[in-house]
């Protein structure tokens, strides 16, 4: 299992992330899997440093709070799609 950390995060690099959990302005709240059972791929569009830490956006509208610490990524890495901009969609079943 791969991880990086938040300060190391670049654009475009799949990551697992959790459902919602909840609304900043309209804008719905993600936090990093711990696991990669359950999570959700995204990729990252961008971080930026906020008041209270780092925020990440994803390409698909998403954003996490404001993280600090030590927080870490696990990286999905290609999905069953083979190409990692791929990696957006959920397979079903």
């Amino acid at each position: 299992m791969t991880t990086v950390a938040t300060s190391r995060l670049p654009a475009g690099e799949p990551v697992l992330t959790t459902d919602v959990v909840g609304t900043d302005f309209g804008l719905p709240l993600v936090r990093p899997s711990r696991t990669r059972q359950g999570g959700r791929v995204r990729v990252v569009r961008s971080r930026c440093r906020a008041h209270g830490g780092v925020v990440v956006w994803f390409t698909d509208g998403t954003k996490t709070p404001p993280i600090h610490g030590r927080t870490s990524w696990i990286v999905a890495g290609p999905g069953p799609y083979g190409h990692a901009d791929a990696a957006e969609r959920t397979p079903t079943g």
